[in-house]
């Protein structure tokens, strides 16, 4: 028998303006529970406005958004170091959200270790943000988006200011907690390597007023190290994705 998918999220016919100009026009696709997704398209559309939209940030759109029963959403905002509290220590940032939850000290302490061991994480949790590089912030940041365990995790461009190297170990990291967590993502990203990296899905999205314009599904096997960049199946779809991108940005590719 054919095992039916589950769609944590659907999204139809999405409409949003600000002031008197179109941002999102019928704008539609869906995600399924546990699924990697990626969203991609030209600067402007509103990729992260759509994440405010799905987090409940912004209620100002018409359309229909519909989630399956009572979902815990987390996000991970583009600019981690200042969702980052300086003042509480790094297991106070990643307990926060059981804080704000009425848990109790005890439990806040056993659920920051757990998860901390889970992910092999060796941080002095007694120590305060700024002993930490740009990575391992990104990386409390993260934890405390899934110390809720939730549903449907966020990221907002989460490898745009991050070096290189940082980049490698992020990449690894991300896939390595969806992969033990099986939690729903939605990526946003202007990096089309970062997104076939991570993603079994990339939704490209148009010009505004911005909506869907090609769904990719990406099949390449899971763990993805560097070496599947210079892959076939890699250089292909990143072919076919940004041919369809130059098309919407009318940028002629030779």
């Amino acid at each position: 028998m054919e095992t039916v998918e589950e769609d944590i999220v659907s999204l139809r016919n999405i409409c949003k303006r600000f002031d008197t100009r179109p941002l999102f026009d019928d704008l539609s696709f869906h995600v399924q529970r546990g699924e990697f997704v990626a969203i991609f398209g030209p600067n402007g559309c509103g990729k992260t406005t759509l994440l405010d939209i799905l987090s409940g940030l912004d209620k100002d759109f018409s359309g229909d958004m519909r989630f399956d029963s009572r979902v815990k959403i987390s996000y991970i905002f583009q600019n981690y170091r200042e969702s980052i509290f300086p003042w509480l220590t790094i297991a106070g940032n990643i307990a926060y959200p059981l804080k704000l939850q009425g848990f109790s000290d005890t439990e806040q302490k056993s659920a920051t270790l757990n998860i901390c061991n889970q992910f092999g994480i060796k941080f002095d949790l007694s120590d305060y943000p700024y002993t930490l590089s740009g990575g391992q912030q990104h990386l409390v940041a993260i934890l405390r988006g899934l110390i809720i365990k939730p549903d449907i995790l966020l990221f907002d461009e989460p490898l745009s200011s991050l070096d290189y190297q940082t980049t490698l170990f992020m990449l690894n990291k991300i896939q390595e907690i969806w992969q033990e967590t099986k939690t729903a993502v939605i990526f946003v990203s202007h990096n089309i390597d970062d997104a076939l990296m991570l993603s079994q899905k990339i939704i490209l999205l148009s010009n505004r007023p911005t909506k869907t314009i090609k769904i990719f599904n990406n099949n390449l096997p899971y763990p993805r190290k560097t070496n599947v960049v210079g892959t076939r199946e890699f250089v292909e779809l990143k072919k076919s994705i940004l041919s369809a991108f130059a098309d919407e940005i009318g940028l002629q590719v030779t």
